[in-house]
This record gives structure tokens, sequence and C-alpha cells, in this order.
């Protein structure tokens, strides 16, 4: 990992004190030597465990910084296309009308990056030398992950069948840094006491079916005794993402195409003296990914309306902000995350 402390070696306590004992003058008694002695190498013990309590030599202990050695950005970019980190790339500066993109990291050379993009997603020579930010994740065992953010450049766009790459030229700098527009929450499948999915269904007047009665059966339910085939991967107050076992569900991919948005219905736990509603939601899918490994379809929504469920025989929809979520959910995720990392003992 990248060492951020060490252009600081130089003035570190340990250095400080031991250039003042061998930089001190005049003759002492033998006696009073080792004893002055025994107090500078207790001096330096006690400085040296201050110094590392302060962060001194543990370059990511606070998850923060950056890099602009070629080596060190591509030794970081290395484990990410070992681990298969995903990448989350928007055009620079990210607004509400540029959404992120889950890719990838295809190829990694010493000229570029190459993202295989998700299908649906066609990029056009438009794209050429347009700035994106990326957001990508290296998970380490039993502690937290680090979370890496960069600012690069479209150096060219490809496509092979259905699949389309972009190549990104390396960045010139990595930092540690987190997408904080909504925190993700892998939720744990013990906090989910009822979720299901239905095709979204218009009115008539390009609003929302409000009447759940008329909605027709789920295409899938979520108990703690019936998920066979659909797993929830992670939650936030923006959206979710779910994977599809495509053998427990023919036609599938047909489904999806045909149906981008979808009405859901999410009951979860309570969190401590937090008394979670139940949520109507209908979500428009943004992302699609095949996972081969574990034979599933993942796909990423949006919510882009809500209701919270209060004995209402209709639903009232109401448009969910981009920027904001729906507050109750992002409160929920957020105690829950708190609650998870104290059971881990990381916090």
């Amino acid at each position: 990992m990248i060492d951020l402390f060490a252009s600081q070696a130089s003035d570190s306590p340990l250095r400080q004190i031991s250039l003042a004992f061998f930089n001190s003058g005049g003759h002492q008694p033998e006696g009073s030597r080792i004893v002055t002695t025994a107090v500078l190498v207790g001096a330096v013990v006690l400085a040296y465990f201050i110094w590392r309590r302060l962060g001194g030599g543990a370059a990511w202990n606070r998850q923060s910084g950056a890099t602009v050695l070629p080596r060190e950005i591509s030794s970081i970019l290395e484990q990410a296309m070992v681990l298969r980190s995903r990448i989350d790339m928007s055009f620079h500066p990210i607004t509400t009308s540029r959404q992120t993109i889950s890719c990838t990291l295809f190829e990694l050379s010493e000229t570029g990056i190459t993202l295989e993009m998700p299908l649906g997603v066609t990029p056009s020579d438009s794209w050429m030398d347009k700035r994106m930010v990326c957001y990508f994740r290296i998970p380490r065992e039993n502690r937290p992950p680090y979370f890496y953010t960069f600012i690069s450049s479209v150096a060219g766009v490809w496509k092979k069948g259905d699949i389309s790459y972009v190549v990104l030229t390396i960045p010139s700098k990595v930092e540690l840094g987190q997408k904080r527009k909504h925190l993700r929450l892998e939720l744990p499948p013990r906090d989910i006491k009822d979720f299901r999915v239905w095709p979204a269904a218009e009115d008539g007047t390009f609003h929302f079916e409000s009447d759940p009665g008329s909605w027709p059966k789920p295409l899938a339910v979520y108990t703690r005794d019936e998920h066979e085939g659909l797993r929830v991967l992670d939650l936030s107050g923006g959206g979710i993402k779910l994977a599809f076992d495509p053998h427990v569900y023919d036609g599938l991919d047909d489904f999806v195409a045909k149906h981008p948005i979808l009405f859901m219905r999410l009951e979860l736990e309570n969190v401590g003296e937090m008394t979670f509603t139940p949520y109507y939601l209908a979500a428009r899918l943004r992302t699609k990914v095949q996972d081969p490994d574990h034979k599933a379809v993942m796909l990423g929504y949006e919510f882009v309306e809500c209701c919270a469920e209060q004995g209402m025989e209709t639903i009232d929809w109401i448009k969910v902000d981009a920027e904001r979520g729906i507050d109750e959910l992002v409160t929920w995720v957020f105690k829950r995350h708190l609650e998870l990392y104290r059971e881990r003992e990381i916090v």
C-alpha cells in the first residue's frame, strides 16, 4: 500500500529524540549515563507508541490520502483487477441528470484501463476525451474495505457483439474516497420481513397505477421462509440491487427488457427504537450484470416514486428526489450500518 508518511520520517519523534541523544555534549558519570540512557530509551518507546497511536507510519488507517506515483497507481489498479472490483463511472462533474454506470474492469495495460459496459449502455464517439469520475473499492479480510476514486479521460470506445467497452487513460492521481450520494448496505437476509416485486403498470394517464388490487401476480416474493432464486444484495436510500437465478425465473431477460420499471413492497425489521414503515416503491432499472460464478443476473434499480404504507387502500405516489433519496430509508440504512459495524467490533 502507499506510505503517505514516508516523506515525514525525518521529522518523526523517534528521529528527533535520537538526534537529541547523540548530539548531547559533555561528560557524565557512568551511573548517571546509565540512568540517562534508560530514561531516553523509555522516552523513545513511549514516543513511538504515541506516534503510532496518532497515525504515524500507518499510511491508510485514517481512510484519507492520495498518490501520484505511477508504480503505486498501477499496484492499486492491479489489485482491483485481480479482485474483480466493480467500477462505478460517471461523467465529471456528477449531476442528477448524469447517472452512474456500474462497469467491469476488463483489461489493464500500461496506457489504459478498459471497462466493460453493462447491457443496454452503448457509448458513442461523442464520449471521446470526456472526463470521467470513477469509484471502486478493494475488500480486506475481516476489515473495512478501502474506497478509491480517480478522474480520467475517455481514450477510446469499441464494441464486440452486444457488449460495449470504454478505454480510459491511466489516471494521474488516485485518492481514497467513497461516493457518498447514498450509503449502500449489504443487507443481512434476517433484516427483511417481506419483499415483493411486480411489473409496473400505468393507470392510462401516464401515472403509476395506485390500486394494488389491480396489479398482476408478483414476479417474486422474498421472506425469511421463501426466497428461492432471489437475493437482495444491497440497499440504499436511493435504490436496491437484486440477484435473480435465471433457472428459477424462466424468461428473465425478456421480462427485464419489457419491464424496465418495477413495483416493490419493502418491509424491514426495526432498528433500535426506530420503527420502519413498509414502503411501496416504483424503481427503474439502472444496471444489469451477468454473474457466471453464481449463475445469477444482478439488477440495480433506482427508486423514482414511493409511498409509505399507512393502511390506505390506494397508493399516493410521491416522486423521490435523486439526491436525497427516501429520508426514512436513508436513516434506517445508516442506523443499521452502525449496528453491524459495532457487532463486528470495527467501531
